[in-house]
């Protein structure tokens, strides 16, 4: 027994030995760069298959022992416990009396590497997941292009990139988590299908995405720089949606909320025309420093300018030029129609009259309405010699018209930013303001300003004299202030001007023609504010008219009784068939004997005493200029409104819906005459007109009819009262007091109505002093 256990003592020793030498041989061989040869038979049958999260002890593999690990070699038979257990305390033992180091526990050893593990497994998949770049760093570090697995810190620095068992000082193994990605994993071939998916997504459809991206990106960038800073599709509401803001050009303005639209009031379109700049023409707000800081309160209605009222009330401001806008909504996607209104009741005074517009109005129309002040009477129209030395070029007059073209401007330059469209523009004159807007039509500028033009009731003077010859009728006005210049005009305050106006420029509504007007030195010394000044106004508007290519489009129309004078709209006046019949008699019709037949045409009645004024003084006069042009529609509301009259408010009533419809019938025609207007407005058409030009009258009632003609003013046409009545004149005559080219006007007026001169190319002088077709219509009334 004793033998035989020695021999196996010396067998186990050997063994040992034999182990010593190629642990030693391995170390050898790693510190020469020699590695040795794994076992690939082995390796490839049977692949090393360790728990996730495994960790090799010390013990079995030292880095400080002579021992080879058994991972380089095949596995031997499994030992017993007893015998690991024995190789485990000699190892120790050896390790101990050679190194003469201390011995380090094991279990000290397994818990410290295995804290060390438990902190690389949180960290390595957290710098994977979350810093894709670390990742690629430790990818790199590790050698490897896959999932990164367990690596302990050391490891992490060691810049190893073999594909081998990591092993620290304490001879603890790391191993990955992940068994398919370890370093014995075998690789298994990939179907064709998921390889040609990785290239078409890793080649094509990446590329394709960023460049649709980068696309996309460039559009959008695009657009912005194109819009611009200063526009944006969004409404800018505050203070509880209150409160608006809009950009002009001469900074931000505050509008308020009012009717499911926005109204913007008193806003400053020119420079205020006082101290020297009184009887100047305006001056648009084009320098930054006549602009204002911060945000304008467009809040509050300005004050109107000067005027006096057909009653005799004085009454407004000289810092006057302002104007409201009324918008149905403030931005850039949808622009809507403009509307400029232009009224007043005269020349004199009366504005806005009926024009005034309202936000429920624009929000139900979608039309941007803008309404602007203007200068009027002694402010607005004063032509004297004074004034036209003072101003370069020489010219004076007509400063009211500037001031209608100064807010065009302002409309062209800021109406995009309210939401309107600066391209269509249509210009509503009505009565007098109608008058200023037929005559700003020859304008040359005018197509840039409008595109279209819509003339209600308005009165047939028309600036047809010369500025010298003005100047001459108006020097009575400079006796009675005493002064003999500019600077001593200017100095006068605005009632000490108003007061001294004479009485005869304040010519308020008349009735049948009066045998003064019969007189051509009362015609010739008669009063008229517009002039030409050859500035503003530099031919007759007849002239403009008769031309076959007009800049813009034109609608002329009036009401039935438009010319009704004030003392006949009372519901307390009454006039029986004897009073009419005396009225007509006395008149000029009576001393020239038409009493009988205008009679018999519009019967002994008020209303046919007012439908032949306003036929002879409105009317006939408008649709004879209208008819200059085959392109110009007229339109004539007979619809009775008040005390069974069409009063010369009922059209822009109408248009504007303050008109009071009671009857089927008055509502009939309201949506009638609203339907005209706004399609007008819309598109630029006349709906219900005959577009050959031969039926272009518009009867509007309770529907509407097309007519030729109008019955009223062809008796008048047949009768030689209109445009003429029995002045007799000859050409020399008429050149006296106009031009030439005046009476040529008028003789293509009498040859265009079917009428006739003798031979010396005499005729007769139109009633409405109607010379150069300068027709005098109510108004004496809408002057």
């Amino acid at each position: 027994m004793s033998q035989t256990h020695q021999e196996k003592s010396m067998d186990k020793k050997e063994i040992a030995e034999e182990e010593r030498e190629k642990m030693l041989n391995v170390e050898n061989s790693k510190h020469t760069g020699v590695t040795p040869v794994p076992d690939l038979e082995s390796e490839e049958q049977k692949p090393k298959k360790i728990p996730i999260g495994g960790i090799k002890m010390p013990g079995f593999c030292r880095t400080k022992s002579k021992e080879p690990c058994k991972d380089d070699e095949a596995k031997p038979a499994k030992s017993t416990d007893a015998e690991s257990a024995s190789v485990v305390t000699k190892e120790t033992e050896q390790k101990a009396l050679s190194a003469e180091k201390p011995i380090i526990p094991v279990k000290d050893s397994k818990e410290k590497e295995g804290r060390r593990g438990i902190l690389n497994s949180i960290r390595i998949p957290l710098m994977s997941s979350v810093f894709p770049r670390r990742k690629k760093e430790i990818d790199t570090e590790l050698g490897q292009t896959g999932t990164a697995g367990l690596a302990s810190v050391e490891t992490l620095d060691d810049g190893a990139s073999e594909k081998r068992p990591i092993v620290d000082e304490d001879g603890m193994e790391t191993v990955r988590l992940d068994e398919e990605y370890g370093t014995d994993r075998i690789e298994r071939p990939k179907h064709p299908l998921v390889v040609y998916l990785s290239t078409f997504r890793r080649h094509v459809v990446i590329p394709v995405t960023t460049l649709t991206i980068l696309l996309i990106s460039t559009i959008v960038i695009i657009c912005i720089a194109c819009t611009g800073p200063r526009r944006t599709t969004s409404i800018k509401v505050m203070k509880n949606d209150k409160y608006i803001e809009a950009v002009t050009s001469c900074g931000l303005v505050q509008g308020i909320l009012e009717d499911n639209a926005y109204v913007f009031r008193g806003i400053p379109y020119a420079m205020p025309p006082v101290g020297n700049r009184r009887w100047q023409p305006a001056e648009s707000l084009s320098r930054i420093e006549h602009c204002w800081n911060g945000t304008y309160l467009a809040h509050n209605s300005s004050k109107s300018c000067w005027q006096r009222d057909i009653h005799g009330h004085i009454d407004g401001d000289e810092d006057c030029l302002y104007l409201d806008v009324f918008t149905p909504t403030v931005g850039y996607n949808f622009p809507l129609s403009v509307v400029v209104m232009i009224g007043a009741e005269t020349l004199n005074g009366g504005s806005p009259g009926v024009m005034q517009p309202s936000a429920k109005l624009a929000h139900i129309r979608d039309v941007v309405f803008v309404r602007p002040n203007f200068r009027m009477g002694i402010f607005g129209f004063l032509a004297v010699e004074p004034l036209t030395r003072a101003t370069h070029p020489p010219t004076s007059g007509n400063y009211g018209l500037s001031d209608i073209i100064a807010a065009l401007q302002w409309v062209q330059l800021n109406i995009e930013n309210f939401g309107g469209n600066k391209s269509s523009v249509t210009l509503w004159g009505h009565r007098a303001g109608g008058t200023l807007a037929t005559t700003l039509i020859g304008y040359r500028r005018a197509k840039s300003l409008f595109s279209q033009v819509w003339i209600s009731s308005g009165s047939a003077i028309f600036p047809g004299r010369e500025l010298n010859f003005s100047e001459d009728i108006n020097r009575s006005f400079l006796d009675s202030i005493r002064c003999s210049d500019a600077a001593c005009l200017r100095s006068k305050s605005a009632e000490e001007l108003m007061d001294v106006v004479p009485a005869t420029w304040y010519v308020g509504t008349v009735g049948l023609p009066e045998m003064k007007e019969d007189s051509s030195i009362y015609m010739k010394r008669r009063h008229e504010w517009l002039v030409l000044d050859g500035t503003i106004v530099q031919e007759h508007v007849g002239e403009i008219l008769s031309q076959d290519n007009l800049m813009v489009k034109v609608v002329m129309g009036t009401t039935a009784h438009s010319g009704t004078p004030l003392q006949y709209l009372s519901s307390n006046v009454t006039l029986n068939a004897t009073q009419v019949e005396n009225l007509v008699r006395e008149s000029l019709l009576g001393i020239r004997g038409y009493t009988y037949k205008a009679l018999r045409h519009y019967n002994a009645t008020l209303k046919g005493l007012i439908t032949m004024i306003s036929d002879i003084r409105v009317v006939c006069p408008l649709l004879t200029l209208a008819r200059m042009n085959t392109n110009i529609p007229f339109y004539v509301v007979t619809q009775p409104r008040r005390q069974h009259l069409a009063d010369p408010d009922s059209d822009a009533a109408a248009i504007l819906g303050t008109y009071t419809a009671v009857t089927p019938e008055e509502k009939r025609y309201l949506l009638v005459m609203q339907q005209l207007f706004n399609q007008y407005v819309w598109n630029g058409q006349v709906a219900l007109a005959d577009r050959s030009g031969a039926k272009r009258i518009l009867i509007v009632d309770q529907d509407v009819q097309l007519a030729q003609s109008y019955s009223n003013c062809d008796f008048w046409i047949n009768e030689n009262i209109v445009p003429k009545l029995s002045v007799h004149f000859d050409e020399n005559e008429f050149v006296s007091l106009h031009t030439t080219d005046h009476a040529l006007l008028v003789r293509k007026i009498f040859l265009d109505q079917g009428l006739s001169l003798n031979e010396n190319n005499s005729g007769t002088c139109p009633l409405h002093h109607v010379c150069g077709s300068n027709i005098l219509s109510d108004g004496i009334a809408h002057q």
